[in-house]
């Protein structure tokens, strides 16, 4: 984590000082480079104050065929240099070298290195044309190299020729040893293969203008942006009115080549934009003058002043980085809480799932045990009853041909028997439910009769379970409460129907404490809807609620019958 933290730091400055970067220009690039020329040796000659030497200049590695003899000779305060037409062979276009060299210029250069333009090697329908320069140098060495315009004031890198002896014949000069080099502010040229040749029908001179107000708009402090008037140092804004005045003579140039007919005047034009617009690239490379120094001084306190402001943002970032240390050693504490958390949580879920396992046996042992007591609760209460399930509630109908003789509600002595077994049954699954009890008789007789034997078979089977409650139970107020039930009841029973009838508003008084715990039904719902005596009509239902009734079908599903 802390190497993360710290390369997390380092990625913030490095972005940082990027940024910075991206948004100020880059200083100036400028500085004089060395150009060593390989050579056989004998080029550098000293010319005699009288007389011609015929010189040899042989093409190198960038044009291998191409050659060129010329006459220099010494006269008084200059060496005159001659090239006649024929002179030149095999030299081919200058653009088949690089995307911005136009043309080739001859150049002297002094023993200690020092390069002169002394003349731009011209072409007449692709035959060079005879040149006639001088120098003021009396010891030199010569060399032709591509160039982008005929004015530039230092030569580029890509020598096409060198000189390399004398000739046989004539007054000989005085070969100097040493090293072929030159010095130079221009080397950054694209020498990637031009695409295609230059445009046919644009003069040769109206292109190399061109060509150098494209080079000095980017080279140098030229290729920054403006800066505001009052960081323009005195040197950089005569630069830029120079390139401004290039600009100018350029625009003259091509309106005269666009009228056409102005050849002599676009010519005119081109080579003065071409010489002004090489001033200005000069001036902003610091081969002229002085500006590079003064623009150097004004780099140096910008980068001054980015220093500072980085120098701020790593103290910032340093103390970021205390901050994520402390809260890394949080974490780690954390962290080892979480450790030991785990451990206890790893040993109560072991001790979880012994206990689940146990929990599993004891659940499939008591499952065994429930199956068995099903298996025998459905034998009891298929020798007592039929139990169905209607809506939310459980009803068993006692088998009717136990229980009651015909016009009858006393109950059978076997049925008393069936009736003890229903109380085990219920003091196991119904204890203390609300239960209720519907009495039904045959199809026979009269409706109001029927009413009220169906009530008294509904409440001879409701005594028997109170009197078997009452048998159980032990505390006082129960049991006064259960006292008071029977003698109710007693009373119900001891009622014939005549006397019901007597008496009707006593028994509506004697039922009403009971609510819908007893009801006869008399002769309706019916089991089998046919007139007469019939051992299925004739018979009481017990309902148990809902909450009951549940108990039993989730203990036992296989005890519910089809509805």
């Amino acid at each position: 984590m802390r190497k993360k933290i710290s390369a997390m730091a380092a990625l913030l400055l490095v972005a940082g000082v990027a940024l910075q970067a991206q948004q100020e220009p880059p200083p100036v690039r400028s500085g004089v480079q060395v150009v060593e020329v390989p050579s056989p040796g004998d080029a550098i000659l000293s010319f005699r104050p009288r007389g011609t030497t015929t010189v040899e200049m042989r093409g190198t590695e960038r044009m291998p065929e191409a050659t060129v003899e010329l006459k220099v000779e010494s006269r008084p305060g200059f060496v005159e240099i001659d090239i006649n037409r024929g002179a030149i062979k095999n030299l081919q276009p200058a653009y088949t070298l690089g995307r911005d060299f136009l043309t080739y210029v001859l150049w002297t250069v002094s023993v200690d290195g020092a390069a002169m333009n002394v003349g731009e090697i011209t072409f007449d329908d692709a035959k060079p044309i005879s040149i006639n320069v001088t120098t003021p140098y009396q010891t030199f060495w010569m060399m032709v190299t591509a160039e982008p315009d005929f004015a530039v004031n230092d030569p580029s890198p890509v020598v096409v020729l060198v000189s390399q002896a004398q000739g046989a014949t004539g007054n000989r000069a005085l070969a100097v040893p040493g090293r072929l080099v030159y010095y130079t502010n221009y080397t950054d040229y694209d020498t990637s293969p031009r695409p295609e040749p230059p445009p046919p029908g644009v003069p040769q001179e109206l292109l190399q203008a061109r060509k150098a107000v494209e080079l000095a708009e980017s080279s140098g402090i030229l290729a920054h942006p403006t800066p505001t008037e009052e960081d323009l140092l005195p040197d950089e804004l005569r630069t830029r009115q120079t390139l401004n005045l290039a600009r100018s003579f350029l625009a003259e140039a091509e309106i005269a080549f666009a009228e056409g007919g102005r050849r002599q005047e676009t010519v005119q034009f081109a080579r003065t934009a071409a010489q002004i617009a090489e001033n200005a690239r000069a001036l902003s490379r610091g081969a002229v003058g002085g500006i590079y120094v003064r623009q150097l001084e004004r780099d140096l306190d910008r980068l001054r002043a980015r220093y500072d402001a980085q120098a701020e943002e790593l103290r910032r970032l340093q103390d970021r980085y205390a901050q994520l240390e402390a809260s890394l050693d949080e974490e780690r504490t954390r962290s080892k809480n979480l450790e030991t958390q785990l451990l206890a949580l790893r040993e109560r879920i072991s001790l979880l799932e012994d206990r689940v396992e146990r929990a599993e046996r004891e659940n499939t042992r008591l499952a065994n045990e429930r199956d068995q007591i099903c298996g025998e609760l459905r034998r009891q209460l298929s020798s007592i009853g039929q139990l169905q399930q209607r809506g939310g509630e459980l009803v068993l109908t006692l088998a009717s041909d136990i229980l009651f003789d015909f016009n009858k509600y006393d109950l059978r002595p076997e049925a008393r028997e069936n009736l003890a077994k229903l109380g085990v049954v219920r003091q196991l699954l119904f204890r203390d439910a609300p239960v209720r009890y519907e009495g039904h008789t045959d199809l026979v007789g009269d409706e109001d009769y029927n009413q009220w034997l169906s009530e008294q078979r509904a409440l001879a089977v409701y005594r028997y379970f109170l009197q078997n409650r009452l048998a159980r139970t032990e505390d006082e107020a129960a049991r006064t409460y259960l006292e008071e039930q029977l003698q109710n009841i007693e009373q119900l029973l001891a009622m014939t129907y005549n006397q019901t009838r007597r008496n009707l508003e006593q028994r509506r008084e004697l039922l009403t404490p009971l609510g819908s715990t007893v009801m006869g039904k008399g002769m309706r719902e019916p089991v089998v809807p046919e007139q007469g005596r019939n051992e299925q009509n004739r018979r009481v239902t017990i309902i148990f609620p809902q909450t009951q009734a549940g108990e039993i079908t989730s203990l036992c599903q296989e005890v519910r019958a089809s509805p």
